[in-house]
């Protein structure tokens, strides 16, 4: 008994003698949600293993710490792609976890467009120049305003054959919207004999 007191003993003291540290710790993390339209708010989760004493998150890669919490909350105001960095430490070191290009975001879904001229003399071409913003995929375009797709480029261009007042319509599509826009007699057609 008296020899395993002593041992023990001894082992303290070596460890208030020679400073015992705990092993670094290893640094890990998740977010929730990493997509979606601005404003939004991102929770992170520190997942990492072992002692910690301090966390230090930096959520845009400007290498300043936005937040020294555990599990932080962060809102993100501008649309863009984001590297999330999380550095973890003890008495015993240090560790980073680091995920790069790992967040998007996107402004939220806005329909618009405009025609390079709104009144044509005889057959021409016109061009047609989206103007909305998000994350949008498709493009239906409806320049007779007969419900049919007539393009689905982003920029089209399209070219009116007889003489009358056009509406034109645009639809955009994306993951998460579904939006349309309709310019009424927006362009006006003469010349063309019919």
């Amino acid at each position: 008994m008296k020899i395993s007191v002593i041992i023990l003993s001894g082992f303290l003291m070596c460890c208030v003698l020679l400073g015992c540290k705990p092993e670094p710790p290893d640094a890990d993390f998740s977010v929730t949600p990493t997509k979606g339209e601005v404003p939004l708010e991102v929770q992170f989760t520190d997942q990492s293993v072992g002692e910690i004493d301090e966390w230090q998150w930096d959520f845009d890669s400007d290498g300043l710490v936005d937040s020294t919490l555990q599990n932080p909350r962060y809102i993100y105001n501008e649309a863009g792609t984001y590297s999330v960095l999380l550095t973890v430490s003890n008495s015993g070191g240090s560790d980073y976890e680091s995920k790069i290009n790992y967040l998007e975001f996107f402004l939220p879904c806005k329909v618009d467009f405009i025609a390079e001229t709104t009144e044509v003399q005889g057959v021409k071409d016109i061009k047609f120049a989206d103007l909305s913003q998000g994350n949008i995929t498709g493009w239906s375009w409806d320049f007779d305003n007969d419900g049919v797709v007539d393009s689905t480029e982003q920029n089209p261009t399209y070219s009116y054959t007889r003489n009358g007042d056009y509406t034109v319509t645009l639809t955009i599509t994306g993951p998460s919207c579904e939006l349309s826009i309709t310019k009424y007699r927006y362009i006006h057609v003469s010349g063309c004999g019919g």
